[in-house]
């Protein structure tokens, strides 16, 4: 009887000794991991102030850009030295961390103020922690086969039905259509506006009528997106800060020129926009089958993301052979037409790859997010 106490007395002390071994056990676990978050939302944190200080150190230096395109770039030496700002080792306990911030002027040339948007990028790398950019996320992956981003010389193309090149921009779904050799991406939007636009309506000499100019730099078309680029609700006010210049192309082709070749569409070039349209070469480029030898071409259809978005579609391009002709995509494939025709279209823009990567795997359900 004794010696069945002592036993019972035994598991009950193992039982509270339990009871109070595993919550405090369960309370330092739960300490581990608070403390791991802490630690990333202290870079997070770190950054941001990395950026408030570049602001102050560029305004004090006199360095912010006024120019379209322009950049500055400071370290987080010179910050730490200059401003405010604590040096890493003691803001994160951590005495390897180099980095920079860089500043670009955005949009300025059209935006209504004249003076556009200051666009920071900030990079920090540690022993534990690296900002991570969204060319270098999608650089990741680059494939050889199927579906994906392909590596072309010194530039990317997303090929295939189901590439993983979805991307929410503040709020709007695109898919990057490609990597330039300077980290610019090219952003079609996925839905088009669903609004038929007239490509140019003036009045032509050579014919005699209202068909329109195929000039893009003069056309119509231009001027509603340009529109579209300053109504906040196509293109919000904090999707333009994002949002670069570049020089796109707008070179005239024979109107049986289907060749897929994009030195066709570069032949002439529009400088400095900020809102463009699909190029001819562009749609062919990206499909996979291995008929789509021409613009012209059903076979370009198969393996193609853009299949959605080249239904109907204006182009930036026009036709060589006369004044008025223009060019669209009809089912994929390239057809001509007077400018006073209309036609819907799809927004195409360019964004810095150096923006930084948030989350996503660049799937429809899962897009890429920028910060």
């Amino acid at each position: 009887m004794i010696n069945a106490l002592k036993k019972l007395d035994r598991k009950f002390l193992i039982i509270a000794i339990s009871l109070l071994v595993l919550p405090i056990l369960l309370i330092i676990f739960l300490a581990i991991i608070q403390g791991c978050s802490n630690r990333k939302m202290n870079y997070d944190a770190y950054e941001k102030k990395m950026i408030s200080a570049a602001n102050v150190y560029f305004k004090n230096k006199d360095m912010i850009p006024t120019k379209e395109a322009q950049t500055a770039k400071v370290t987080l030496d010179e910050l730490v030295k200059n401003t405010s700002l604590k040096d890493p080792a003691k803001a994160l306990k951590d005495d390897t961390c180099t980095g920079s911030v860089t500043v670009r002027r955005n949009g300025n040339s059209v935006e209504k103020n004249a003076e556009g948007f200051l666009n920071y990028t900030v990079d920090l790398k540690c022993k534990d922690y690296s900002t991570v950019h969204l060319v270098d996320k999608l650089k990741e992956n680059v494939v050889t086969s199927d579906s994906g981003l392909y590596q072309i010389d010194n530039t990317y193309i997303f090929k295939g039905d189901n590439p993983k090149n979805y991307i929410t921009f503040f709020g709007v779904n695109y898919r990057i259509m490609s990597i330039d050799s300077n980290g610019v991406l090219k952003l079609v939007k996925e839905d088009s506006e669903d609004i038929d636009r007239i490509w140019d309506n003036k009045y032509n000499v050579d014919v005699e009528h209202y068909y329109g100019k195929n000039i893009y730099k003069d056309s119509q078309i231009l001027k509603y997106l340009l529109n579209d680029y300053n109504n906040s609700k196509v293109i919000s006010k904090k999707a333009r800060e994002h949002i670069v210049a570049y020089d796109v192309c707008i070179g005239k082709r024979s109107s049986n020129d289907y060749s897929i070749n994009k030195s066709t569409d570069c032949s002439e070039v529009l400088q400095g926009q900020v809102i463009s349209l699909i190029n001819v070469s562009d749609y062919a480029s990206a499909s996979l089958d291995q008929d789509c030898n021409s613009t012209n071409s059903r076979a370009c259809n198969n393996y193609n993301y853009l299949y959605r978005v080249a239904q109907s579609t204006w182009t930036l391009n026009s036709v060589s052979d006369n004044t008025y002709g223009v060019i669209y995509l009809s089912n994929g494939m390239m057809r001509t037409t007077n400018a006073n025709d209309y036609n819907d279209y799809n927004i195409v823009i360019y964004v810095d790859g150096n923006e930084l990567y948030t989350e996503g795997i660049g799937s429809s359900e899962n897009p890429y997010i920028i910060k």
